[in-house]
């Protein structure tokens, strides 16, 4: 466990599958990833799904995996009442610093290209639009695939 500014960061464990599971239905409606679908994400990528914990509660979680020598966030989701407080930014730079002793240099992900926060949140943390991904969403909204380079 790591902690920084009072948040703890630790790697997901399967007790914590209902509280990320409050976390996602709160942060995702539409697209929001089942029980089956976060445990299939733990067992590929274990040391890359990461919770953030504030006074042992447990209050985000990113989940990354490394595949090709480049970095793929999956998801990343923080509590409504915790945003804005450096959970999310602790959550990615614990990560970017993982990756980057793994000698990973590229990041990707995608994000909603109607959510602007998101958007905003990446592009803060040098990542820029690669392209849009058309109809990427199950209600057909598009995706813009992002990437940061890291590393030297």
């Amino acid at each position: 466990m790591v902690t920084i500014n009072k948040i703890n960061v630790r790697c997901f464990s399967p007790k914590d599958l209902n509280r990320i599971m409050e976390i996602e239905r709160a942060s995702f409606s539409i697209d929001s990833f089942s029980e089956d679908i976060f445990m299939s994400w733990y067992h590929k990528c274990p040391y890359l799904f990461i919770v953030a914990e504030i006074s042992g509660v447990v209050v985000g979680y990113m989940i990354t995996c490394i595949a090709h020598k480049k970095g793929y966030v999956a998801s990343i989701a923080v509590d409504p009442a915790y945003r804005h407080k450096s959970v999310g930014k602790t959550l990615v730079y614990f990560t970017f610093n993982h990756l980057k002793m793994s000698g990973v240099k590229i990041i990707e992900l995608e994000v909603r290209s109607t959510n602007i926060e998101s958007i905003r949140f990446w592009e803060n943390l040098g990542f820029f639009t690669l392209r849009t991904i058309s109809n990427f969403y199950n209600d057909g909204t598009d995706a813009l695939k992002m990437r940061k380079f890291i590393g030297g």
